[in-house]
């Protein structure tokens, strides 16, 4: 696996994986449109304005999507997804940890940050797991009433090794 830049075609890919609102919600926040033609996905994805990245098997097929960016001085990972086919596989782990490792380089950052639903069980005991605890957010939009955020320290990638 490697992650490389996305491309509009690893976008292709990722719309296939979002097969409904709540998954395109779930994923792409609450102003994300639904159902989305490839325009709107593109546009509201903003892949060309944010850090956005595919983690690729050796054929060149994406298998997981994640972007980065600077919030509150944290690393700040989003939009994070695993392929429906590939998930069980360790993919979701490889992901943010190539991120993290990338995104805290490029920023020059030592912690990173997500938004994950109270609801999405599965990815928050994942990122529990790697070392991200519940934080108190410091702002208080609305739409943050059904997203716990979670920051850990860029160390986490160095913790259990990287497989590429």
């Amino acid at each position: 696996m490697e992650l490389v830049p996305a491309t509009e075609a690893h976008l292709r890919s990722v719309m296939e994986w979002l097969p409904d609102a709540r998954a395109c919600k779930q994923w792409g926040g609450p102003t994300f449109r639904y159902p989305f033609t490839v325009e709107a996905f593109l546009d509201d994805c903003r892949w060309q304005e944010l850090p956005s990245y595919a983690l690729v098997d050796a054929s060149g097929t994406p298998c997981a999507f994640g972007q980065y960016y600077n919030r509150l001085d944290h690393c700040h990972l989003g939009r994070l997804i695993v392929s429906p086919q590939m998930r069980g596989r360790g993919l979701g782990r490889q992901l943010i940890r190539l991120l993290v490792e990338r995104g805290c380089n490029a920023l020059r950052l030592d912690r990173c940050s997500l938004f994950v639903l109270r609801n999405n069980h599965a990815p928050r005991a994942l990122y529990e797991r790697l070392g991200f605890a519940l934080c108190d957010y410091p702002e208080s939009p609305d739409w943050l009433a059904d997203c716990h955020y979670m920051v850990a320290p860029a160390k986490i990638i160095n913790e259990e090794g990287i497989s590429n």
